[in-house]
């Protein structure tokens, strides 16, 4: 069945238009603890409709069992918005011994670029945004969003069940000023019960860790591009600070980085510090994708 829906919406996809194009990529993060994180995914699309389905998987020496976090998104662009929705899975995984995590998601996010340029496909902040080139005298762009996910989790063991629904809500921004790309996300979560512990596998936007037993209440991603400093190359930073509704410390993420683009090639590698009040963490990304 999963298979039969996802060929519909390829055809639906491709069929809507008559220019192709893919763009494909593998990620993979590690860090302290034997932690290992992959990210694949491949979008697909036509003129202005694209299907992206992805992988998230996340291991850890603490872990009995390896993550697998299967989603889905379309999305439709225009040289004003992109609009997309997205559906998600982490099946049962026994992370502990005789206990069981999983969890269900769907959302939805909208940007629009107040003084469109170039296409829809690099967004300058939210889900949708990507690396760019280029840049100008003044403010020359300008993108703001906003997105909504729903998630029910859920940790099965002998002696107990507990099912747990995480709403978050985003807002984003992002602007071409002079020579670089300047982009800030706030994410707000709130959940049906707050008294009952989470374990929450999502990722946070701008952390390489995404397996946190903590239930975050916020979280602020700051971000800075400049595309145009060497042929080719674009170095970034990126600050994120969460806080949890727990009683402990906020955490913060210090990145840097740079991406290299060989137009159908292209190549992301990352440094992160994440700070949790008490250790200091190191995490090292490297990506690699393809597009024509």
């Amino acid at each position: 069945m999963k298979k039969l829906i996802l060929a519909a919406a390829m055809v639906a996809v491709l069929g809507s238009g008559a220019s192709a194009w893919f763009d494909g990529g593998l990620g993979m993060t590690t860090g302290p603890d034997g932690y290992s994180r992959t990210d694949a995914y491949l979008t697909m699309g036509g003129d202005s409709m694209w299907i992206k389905p992805a992988l998230l998987r996340q291991d850890s020496d603490n872990l009995n069992n390896a993550f697998n976090t299967y989603s889905l998104r379309v999305g439709k662009d225009s040289s004003v918005y992109t609009v997309a929705g997205e559906v998600g899975m982490t099946p049962a995984t026994e992370y502990s011994p005789g206990v069981d995590y999983s969890s269900v998601f769907f959302g939805g996010d909208i940007t629009f670029s107040l003084n469109p340029s170039g296409s829809g496909k690099d967004r300058l902040a939210g889900p949708n945004s990507r690396a760019s080139s280029g840049g100008g005298g003044g403010i020359t762009r300008v993108d703001v969003g906003a997105g909504i996910k729903r998630t029910t989790h859920k940790v099965e063991s002998a002696t107990s069940d507990l099912d747990a629904a995480q709403t978050a809500f985003s807002v984003f921004a992002g602007a071409k000023i002079a020579m670089a790309n300047l982009s800030a996300t706030w994410t707000g979560f709130s959940y049906d019960d707050k008294s009952n512990p989470i374990f929450n596998v999502a990722p946070i936007t701008g952390q390489s860790l995404a397996i946190i037993g903590l239930p975050a209440k916020s979280s602020v991603n700051v971000r800075l591009d400049i595309p145009s400093t060497l042929p080719m190359v674009a170095p970034y930073a990126s600050y994120t600070t969460t806080k949890y509704n727990a009683n402990v410390d906020d955490t913060k993420a210090y990145g840097f980085g740079a991406y290299i683009d060989l137009n159908m090639v292209g190549a992301n590698a990352m440094y992160q510090i994440l700070d949790d009040g008490n250790t200091k963490e190191s995490y090292i990304s490297l990506n690699a994708g393809l597009k024509f």
